[in-house]
């Protein structure tokens, strides 16, 4: 007997809500391009509301950046047109452009990284046997702190 297990609504009337993506990562930069740069490339496509370089320890860039348009529907239009448009000098191969990683697919690859480092030590995988795989998917979530209601 499978279970619906109902989650909690996302909350829209929140000011901090955003439907869609807008967010997007870029790599395979010249790293001798400044923000400008990046802006002037990416300008055409609509509105920046933000245009981050990113920046190892000693100041030099990485070779990659995050671009925030306005809109999900300008985003995608940059995507559309750059994404292996082009090889900027310097780089290894073409430019990549596609939405940024959420905080919340962050947090889970790095679990992944690291269950995937602890390979066969990995305690739930032991102690659960076949159910290992669904003891982990439940701790992710407590991790990540998903709230879930039971019927009952």
């Amino acid at each position: 007997m499978q279970r619906v297990v109902p989650l909690r609504p996302l909350d829209t009337s929140s000011p901090n809500f955003v439907p869609e993506d807008r967010k997007l990562f870029v790599g395979m930069l010249n790293k001798q391009q400044s923000e400008d740069d990046v802006r002037r490339l990416f300008e055409a496509f609509g509105n920046i509301e933000e245009c981050t370089i990113l920046r190892g320890p000693d100041g030099n860039s990485k070779g990659c950046a995050f671009v925030k348009y306005s809109s999900h529907a300008e985003a995608q239009a940059a995507i559309n047109a750059l994404h292996g448009s082009q090889t900027m000098p310097g780089a290894s191969s073409s430019l990549v452009v596609k939405f940024a990683d959420t905080d919340k697919e962050r947090t889970m690859r790095r679990m992944q990284q690291m269950a995937g480092q602890m390979g066969m030590f990995n305690p739930m995988a032991i102690q659960f046997g076949a159910y290992g795989a669904y003891a982990q998917a439940v701790s992710v979530e407590m991790v990540l702190g998903q709230e879930r209601r039971w019927p009952g």
